[in-house]
């Protein structure tokens, strides 16, 4: 045995490691190249320490990757002024949207797993079926295609590197949709 070295655990870390950090480190990584990009020996590596650690922080990838939706989505239905018919059902999806564009790596892992499915995103089904009641006749096909058309631009809009599609042109479509579709 070499003298001035010690057997055991090493020292711990100057810096302490948090979900929190990983989770910061993670987002990135998935927003630009999708949640196969993501490992736990790439954060492990990013972040100093070892990918048991982060394993021992985050749980599985599953779990890891459902902790990134949150977060992505999280609050989003907060800032919503409560106002009437199509006016709330834009208020609801344009952030949604806005959102989802930022972060449709995300919205893709959800799309092939709805268990990843976070409250903030439940929450805004629930208000887009209740704003829709009473304003169409069939409030689940009306629904069907708000989510739809919107899930459709997000992909379409961030399937390429050169896109033109932005934000403006979601909005045209929905105020079409809107008032072709729902009366007030």
């Amino acid at each position: 045995m070499k003298h001035g070295s010690t057997l055991g655990r090493p020292a711990a870390s100057s810096k302490l490691l948090t979900k929190e950090t990983i989770l910061n480190v993670a987002l990135p990584i998935v927003q630009e190249g999708g949640v196969k990009a993501l490992s736990f020996r790439l954060l492990a590596k990013q972040l100093g320490v070892t990918a048991m650690a982060v394993t021992y922080h985050c749980g599985n990838k599953k779990q890891l990757i459902g902790d990134l939706v949150e977060i992505a989505f999280a609050g989003i239905m907060d800032n919503l002024a409560k106002g009437e018919g199509a006016e709330n059902i834009r208020a609801i999806l344009v952030p949604y949207c806005e959102r989802a564009l930022q972060n449709a790596n995300l919205l893709r892992a959800v799309l092939d797993d709805s268990s990843l499915m976070s409250s903030d995103l439940q929450a805004i089904t629930t208000a887009l079926t209740r704003d829709l009641r009473g304003l169409v006749d069939d409030e689940q096909t009306a629904l069907n295609v708000l989510v739809d058309y919107t899930h459709g631009f997000v992909l379409s809009a961030t399937v390429g590197d050169e896109s033109s599609l932005t934000i403006k042109e979601y909005v045209k479509g929905l105020d079409w949709i809107l008032k072709s579709h729902i009366s007030n």
